[in-house]
């Protein structure tokens, strides 16, 4: 049976090893230039508890996982029913699960459609005999889900041996009987073997490829950018950032800092940029709603510092584990007073590379807070992605003064982009003060209501060139479409597949999503939507964030629709696709 992509999903407790099974997978299919994602799903212990992942594998780029499987790895039916919306089957296809020929049938509390195939296969006794305990199991399953979809062989080993490489050439070697183990008996001992071949187009083919998670890419994009400093907290679902960077940063000269909190982790970011270095923390909701006072004193003081929100489901601890779009009217608009800032919002993988290019760009240049929007769908996704181009990055190094003994030093000067020189401590003639109360154009406090108002049409004057210098979209699908579907963040991959199943239809429809939400460029949204009969908003968010985000900065055109829902489970591709079809 020949499939154009082929969809997995695996599910157990802790210690089955679903995550290093999938992370096999992913590797391998990598080396042989396909395109592949990997999405981790965890239930609400966040670690120890079950867990589960889905894969998609492609030769054509793929942007998010398939609505349905057409292969599911059970090590274990008890942890299934949590994820069982997330791992549903298409008609007809295949089931492996722990059991042999004499072990009973166990109850399998399947969601959507019955299998058409299910295979039993003794994971923990092949386990033992491989290593005298049942640790591999995750290898044997893969061995045998190898030789039933038809995975490429040599990649799969090579995987294993990379995975295990730091424990000894013995460990290695047992994971690699294992996996022979549940290759040979699926080979010998299933009678209606069925294979789900992946047909691949060699055209689309691509050499090269890099495996990482949407955190490692934040992290890595954030180093490529000139970052050298970074303080945090661990939080799900952004912790991976911070241990990244705890490995990585030190190499190239900087410094990470684990801190008491989430305040004193942006404190640090202010207090490393005050003193000229590109400094950044990464968070979740709650950790973003700690940070709001000082976010504001970086806007007053004119500090450039990057905060990236890996956004989970709220309010409160929510589901720390799950994504959610339910942060964007915090990231715009919390904190008290008036005062700027960027908001930006990765889309996949690859995009958290431009994402962070752009943040700390415009960071440096502008002297301004920049919050990237990501989410744990994005930061816990595993992809095969082409490396990213380094000639594309753009490296700013914030305006300096020139020292001079004979003219005052205005820190805060009124220029036409609202940008003025910064210095930094050692500079001779140009010491100022840096605090969160306003100021004068040379720093001193001040009360008086007509300087308040010079300051902040000051500092939102950088808005205005914001906008012109970085205003990315995404659009996909014809220039001329009569249904204009807006987006933003994750959900850019089940648009991007509901627009181009639609196209295939002959349906006239497109998809865009904006990467700067804040502040928007408003004229080059509407020219994309410019001859749209009907516009769909769509967004992971019960209270219509993105909608209102979008409503503040602009007049919307006629023919709005919205469809929003609470996270907890990403947007499917079938799901926006009836939205779409309603207004056709």
């Amino acid at each position: 049976m020949a499939v154009r992509d082929l969809n997995i999903g695996m599910v157990g407790s802790g210690g089955d090893g679903v995550m290093v099974g999938g992370e096999a997978v992913v590797s391998a299919v990598a080396r042989k230039g396909l395109n592949c994602i990997m999405l981790k799903s965890y239930g609400p212990q966040i670690r120890g508890g079950e867990s589960s992942c889905k894969i998609r594998i492609s030769s054509e780029k793929v942007s998010t996982q398939a609505d349905e499987l057409d292969v599911l790895l059970a090590f274990n039916w008890k942890d299934y029913p949590r994820f069982g919306s997330e791992l549903m089957l298409r008609p007809g296809r295949l089931v492996i699960e722990e059991g042999g020929p004499d072990t009973p049938e166990p109850e399998r509390p399947i969601v959507g459609p019955e299998p058409g195939a299910i295979y039993r296969i003794p994971l923990t006794s092949l386990a033992r005999e491989a290593t005298g305990g049942t640790r591999a199991r995750n290898m044997v399953a893969l061995g045998a889900l190898g030789k039933l979809c038809s995975l490429p062989d040599q990649p799969l080993r090579h995987s294993i041996e990379k995975l295990f490489k730091s424990k000894g050439t013995e460990v290695v070697q047992d994971n690699l009987k294992a996996y022979q183990l549940g290759r040979d008996y699926a080979e010998r001992n299933l009678d209606r073997l069925e294979q789900i071949e992946l047909a691949v187009d060699e055209h689309r083919r691509v050499e090269e490829r890099v495996v990482m998670t949407g955190n490692d890419a934040v992290a890595y994009g954030a180093m490529l950018a000139g970052c050298r400093f970074f303080a945090g907290y661990p939080i799900t679902p952004s912790s991976d950032i911070m241990e990244w960077l705890s490995i990585q940063m030190p190499k190239f000269g900087g410094t990470m800092v684990q801190t008491e909190d989430e305040m004193a982790a942006l404190g640090m970011v202010l207090g490393a940029s005050l003193a000229g270095a590109k400094a950044m923390t990464a968070t979740s909701g709650p950790g973003l709603s700690l940070m709001t006072e000082m976010i504001g004193l970086a806007a007053i003081a004119e500090i450039p510092c990057v905060i990236v929100d890996v956004q989970r489901g709220g309010p409160s601890t929510g589901i720390p584990t799950k994504s959610e779009q339910s942060d964007l009217m915090h990231a715009v608009y919390g904190g008290h007073g008036d005062f700027p800032r960027v908001v930006m919002a990765p889309a996949d993988v690859s995009d958290c590379f431009d994402v962070m290019r752009e943040a700390f760009f415009i960071s440096e240049k502008y002297q301004i807070p920049v919050i990237v929007l990501s989410d744990g769908f994005i930061g816990h996704r595993k992809a095969s992605i082409v490396p990213p181009d380094i000639s594309k990055y753009r490296p700013y190094y914030r305006n300096r003064p020139k020292p001079d003994p004979d003219a005052e030093y205005l820190r805060f000067a009124f220029t036409e982009t609202g940008v003025s020189p910064m210095s930094i401590p050692g500079m001779q003639h140009v010491l100022y003060r840096a605090a969160g109360i306003e100021h004068d154009e040379k720093g001193r406090p001040t009360s008086d209501f007509k300087v308040h108002q010079m300051m902040n049409e000051k500092r939102f004057k950088k808005l205005e060139s914001i906008v012109q210098d970085v205003n990315f979209m995404r659009v996909y699908g014809p220039e001329k479409a009569k249904v204009a579907v807006l987006s933003w963040g994750s959900n850019k991959g089940a648009v991007r597949n509901a627009v181009k199943i639609l196209n295939e239809r002959g349906q006239a429809v497109k998809g865009i999503i904006p990467q700067v939400l804040y502040p928007l460029a408003v004229d080059k949204l509407k020219g994309h939507l410019a001859g749209a009969e009907r516009v769909l908003i769509i967004e992971l968010a019960y209270s219509r964030q993105f909608y209102k985000v979008l409503q503040t900065q602009m007049e919307l055109p006629p023919g709005i629709v919205h469809y929003g829902r609470s996270g907890g489970q990403p947007l499917g591709i079938g799901e926006v696709v009836e939205e779409i079809e309603k207004l056709l």
